[in-house]
């Protein structure tokens, strides 16, 4: 799998982990410019792992490729492909699973994943604590 697409998925993931998970500001945290996003998409969606995505491919000469992810969706196929490639339990508590994913994001030097699911990480455990 294409690595942009691999790592949106994963940080959707960790995201999804999140208190109030804001699955369609990912991208503010990932990074990506535009093209880099729409072909992370448009494989992650082809793939059937993400729904809730607009693609319109547009001319280059008047129009520009789109995408919209504002309704964003990480679907089951898309969970079980995370959980698989991190060695994810099912019944793993959500520490743990963000715990692995951390853990993946810095062996393939993610960073930007490595935030996402080390916030998601630190709201639970902040509000396990209230």
């Amino acid at each position: 799998m294409q690595e942009n697409a691999e790592k949106l998925l994963f940080a959707l993931y960790a995201e999804a982990g999140s208190k109030k998970p804001q699955l369609a500001n990912i991208n503010k945290q990932l990074g990506f410019e535009q093209q880099a996003l729409g072909r992370a998409v448009n494989t992650l969606y082809a793939a059937g792992l993400i729904s809730g995505v607009v693609i319109i491919f547009g001319d280059e000469d008047r129009s520009p490729e789109r995408v919209d992810i504002d309704a964003i969706l990480l679907n089951r196929r898309g969970v079980k492909y995370v959980e698989q490639a991190v060695n994810i339990n099912t019944d793993s508590s959500l520490t743990e699973k963000l715990q692995k994913i951390i853990a993946k994001a810095q062996d393939r030097g993610w960073k930007e994943v490595q935030t996402v699911a080390a916030q998601a990480l630190a709201e639970y455990k902040s509000n396990q604590q209230v």
